[in-house]
């Protein structure tokens, strides 16, 4: 059994109830909710029939150039015309509009630096992230390629020295504009590589990529080093070899259809800025390489083969941290992309022997290759353009949120799926293969132009063309992966019967103390389940680690045992929820975390999420099915909350239960309304913060000083909100009174919250098993499962037969028949799932895989994983002596 849980699953609405569940989701019996992170989209062909397809296209594409396209097109006869003699034109070119447009520019990049540290740190209150990763970088990326260089003429840095310039010159100060130092030309536009590589770098490895103060310092120190550059060596000689932002959206905006050219706006084909300019640099060379390798680069480090190649080499080498892992890698990503570019390059220049040389023929076709980063930043980003990017809309009345309105869209609610899987999909196939067939078409018009033989000019293209299939394949793939990736099914217990030993290291609660000791050696469970667990935030900031796991396992152990000493550390109300638990966990073992690129992004940025991966051991029991449902090790609330919790209740100040509580005469605990409370509480969180207090049952696994520091973040919560009540969401006590509470959405950004999926947490959808037939070998389950009915921003869940559900509908519901077959002893013999065949039923064949005998069948129908609620139906089960030929 293998389940996902995301931690953001409770809702309340009155204080003391928010109290009462937080602390029974720790410790008492609750159904468990497994999630899918993001949409999967069924494609109605095979992925492989996709790759290869694509593939074959780019392929094709070469040959039929290569048969049709024999010359150049023909130079332009007459003279394009200039978009600014007509009206439109003259209106947007008007001194006022470009002045108003540049100055609306410096106003945005003053916004993020103020913003930036003046500003909620949340990077979903605060408008800095979305402004510089989506509306900026995205945004003027498609600006640049599809219309032309709008940055040129809004760059704030250029506009800021402009007018630092001008007040220089009134002022008399003529000499202040020109440069100290002369450029040096063999610098090229290494500089620029440099630090779009840097860019890169904070974009895709750097794990504050999304802080608003992070960006505002960065935004600040690239100001001051561009600026001091412009001074040093010349306003248009640093954009043009140094400002990385100018050279990258230049770069693009050679594929748009504007040109500006000595004062005007004249029109072109798309790309014919590529072919058309001359020959670049070999810095240019590099760069262009850069713009490809960091886009694929994005993409590949969120696969699950990058994950095991990143798990293996930490197996290996336990300092290697994963940031320098992906930091070398993008290094050698941009290596490698050099070296196969200069090796086809050079198998080109073979072709012609020699002329023109391998150097001459990289540094001609280097731009040709611009169309498929172009066609990657469509297919990687423009949905979280149109998605992520809605969040300006809000943002921009509250940009340092504070609770501000200034324009009356604060209110507006973003919209996350108005992009769905089977648009993201599409896209992404369009444009890479667009992109590449585009980028062979520039590379045959330019080797038609700069060699004068047809057919060594189609063959040098031969080597390159190969490439791009091969990037076509691969590029593909990875952008697949997150749309189409196919669920991995638990497997069916092979023999039940046979006992599962229990590693010695896996820890077992001590009744009464909840001290958390190793299980030892020589013993054994009847069932192991494994859980993946998304270890999300807490409301303080903190992160969910192994000793929160482990604890609430220790604090049903404590206070549910009685234990000899009085009945000061025990509660009769968690002993009756914790009862199953007790019975029958044999052992707890957490095996391991890895973590997983692309839960969240905004814009380009991950945000990386941390799984644990935890084995629980169970007995044999009557009720097999409700010890899975308890087991799974989630809490709601940090072991610092539980203990603090604990010092409450242990001192006298408060019980757990409203019926404890009434037997001893104390008020029953209230993290929130109870301000005698709370003080206590207060005084006492200082006491164990100096202290670096651990409960006993953690002193292996926290050490003094990361418990100080959690204590730390838990008293700074207390003094932020004015109670204690920290949870992992998904909703935040902000403010309460006597008959009412607000709450506010909590949203960590770790949360798998993906493009599409936002449904399969807030509506989980259910499936009822309405009929099964049972033939002696094999039962044939039916049922309903909830369907979807959108209208607008309303919806309802509409129960229909598996057999009148859509086809399409279908496929994207998943709904699988979830089962485990009990003997007369109650001992698990046989369990697994099964899909919805085509005919929406699922087939349980059991005839041969038990003797013959009575057995109790237990199942559910699950929809997209989702077994929150479930609704379990129990069968009794015959198979007969002799069955064979029973049909």
């Amino acid at each position: 059994m293998s389940v996902s849980r995301s931690g953001h699953d409770n809702v309340a609405v009155r204080p003391t109830q928010l109290v009462t569940s937080a602390t029974l989701a720790a410790v008492a019996a609750t159904p468990a909710a497994a999630h899918g992170f993001g949409e999967r989209y069924e494609l109605p062909l095979p992925l492989e029939l996709y790759v290869y397809g694509a593939a074959a296209v780019v392929a094709l594409s070469f040959l039929a150039f290569g048969l049709f396209v024999h010359r150049a097109p023909a130079p332009r006869e007459r003279s394009p015309k200039n978009l600014l003699t007509h009206p439109v034109g003259r209106l947007l070119s008007h001194w006022t509009v470009v002045l108003g447009m540049r100055l609306a520019a410096l106003a945005l990049f003053l916004v993020v630096i103020v913003a930036g540290f003046l500003g909620d740190q949340n990077p979903y209150r605060n408008i800095v992230p979305t402004l510089v990763w989506i509306i900026w970088w995205v945004g003027f990326a498609f600006l640049s390629a599809f219309i032309g260089n709008v940055w040129a003429l809004v760059n704030p840095w250029t506009t800021a020295f402009d007018g630092v310039h001008l007040a220089l010159r009134r002022l008399g100060w003529e000499g202040a504009a020109e440069p100290v130092l002369r450029y040096p030309g063999a610098l090229g536009v290494w500089p620029a590589s440099i630090f779009l590589l840097a860019f890169a770098w904070v974009e895709l490895i750097d794990p504050n990529a999304a802080s608003p103060a992070h960006i505002a310092k960065l935004a600040i120190a690239y100001s001051i080093l561009t600026w001091a550059g412009m001074a040093l060596f010349g306003r248009d000689i640093w954009l043009k070899h140094c400002e990385v932002f100018s050279l990258f959206f230049g770069t693009f905006a050679r594929f748009s259809p504007l040109e500006v050219k000595k004062g005007r706006v004249l029109v072109r084909p798309f790309g014919s800025g590529l072919v058309e300019s001359p020959t670049v640099s070999t810095s240019m060379v590099a760069f262009t390489l850069l713009l490809l390798a960091t886009v694929l680069y994005d993409g590949l480090i969120g696969t699950g083969e990058w994950a095991l190649f990143e798990s293996a080499l930490q197996a290996h080498a336990h300092d290697i941290g994963k940031t320098l892992i992906r930091t070398v890698g993008l290094v050698a990503f941009w290596a490698l992309f050099l070296c196969v570019y200069l090796g086809i390059s050079a198998i080109a220049s073979w072709t012609v022997s020699g002329a023109p040389s391998t150097l001459e023929i990289a540094r001609s076709f280097a731009l040709t290759l611009v169309p498929i980063a172009i066609g990657y930043h469509v297919a990687h980003y423009l949905v979280f353009l149109l998605v992520q990017g809605q969040y300006a809309i809000p943002l921009i009345s509250d940009p340092l949120g504070r609770g501000w309105d200034l324009f009356g869209t604060a209110g507006y609610r973003v919209d996350i799926g108005l992009i769905g899987a089977r648009f993201a999909w599409y896209l992404a196939l369009g444009a890479i293969v667009g992109g590449h067939v585009i980028a062979v078409y520039l590379a045959h018009i330019r080797a038609i132009s700069i060699i004068s033989r047809p057919r060594s000019a189609l063959v040098t293209q031969v080597p390159m063309t190969a490439v791009m299939v091969l990037y076509t394949f691969i590029g593909l793939s990875i952008a697949a992966e997150p749309i189409v990736e196919s669920r991995a099914g638990a497997e069916p217990i092979a023999d039940a019967s046979a006992r599962i030993a229990i590693p010695s290291d896996a820890v077992l609660p001590a009744s009464g103390s909840g001290l958390l000791n190793p299980v030892g050696p020589g013993q054994e469970a009847a069932l192991k389940l494994t859980y993946r667990m998304l270890g999300s935030a807490f409301h303080d900031g903190t992160k969910i680690s192994p000793a929160d796991l482990l604890y609430a396992y220790a604090f049903a152990y404590r206070w549910g045992t009685r234990s000899g000493d009085g009945d000061m550390e025990y509660d009769p109300y968690i002993d009756a929820a914790t009862a199953a638990l007790r019975r029958d966990l044999k052992g707890v073992r957490i095996t391991g975390s890895d973590t997983t690129s692309k839960s969240l992004r905004v814009g380009d940025v991950d945000f990386v999420r941390e799984v644990f991966t935890v084995e629980v051991y169970l007995a044999t029991s009557g009720e097999t099915e409700i010890s899975a449902l308890i087991a799974p090790p989630w809490t709601t609330l940090p072991w610092t909350v539980l203990a603090l919790m604990e010092e409450a209740v242990g001192r006298g100040w408060a019980a757990f239960s409203e019926a404890e509580a009434t037997r001893r005469k104390i008020p029953q605990l209230d993290l929130v309304r109870s301000t005698a409370l709370t003080s206590k509480l207060a005084s006492l969180l200082d006491q164990l913060e100096i202290q670096g207090f651990r409960p006993p049952a953690l002193r292996a696994l926290v050490t003094e000083e990361e418990a100080r520091r959690r204590w730390e973040s838990l008293s700074a919560f207390f003094k932020a909100n004015g109670h204690f009540l920290v949870t992992n969401g998904p909703y935040k006590l902000r403010s309460w009174g006597p008959d009412h509470v607000t709450l506010e959405a909590f949203r960590d950004l770790s949360y798998p919250l993906g493009v599409g999926s936002f449904d399969a947490f807030a509506v989980p959808r259910r499936g009822y098993i309405t009929a099964a037939d049972w033939n002696g070998r094999r039962l044939i389950v039916s049922g309903d499962i909830e369907v979807i009915e959108r209208y607008q921003r309303s919806y309802r869940l509409i129960r229909t037969p598996l057999k009148s559900v859509p086809r399409p509908t279908l496929l994207r519901s998943a709904p699988e028949c979830r089962y485990f077959v009990t003997g007369p002893d109650g001992r698990v013999l046989a369990a697994g799932k099964v899909e919805a065949s085509a005919d929406a039923a699922c087939l349980i064949d059991l005839g041969d895989r038990l003797p013959p005998g009575r057995y109790t069948l237990e199942a559910l129908l699950a929809v997209n994983g989702n077994t929150m609620n479930a609704d379990i139906k129990r069968f009794d089960l015959v198979i007969p002596p002799n069955q064979q030929g029973v049909d």
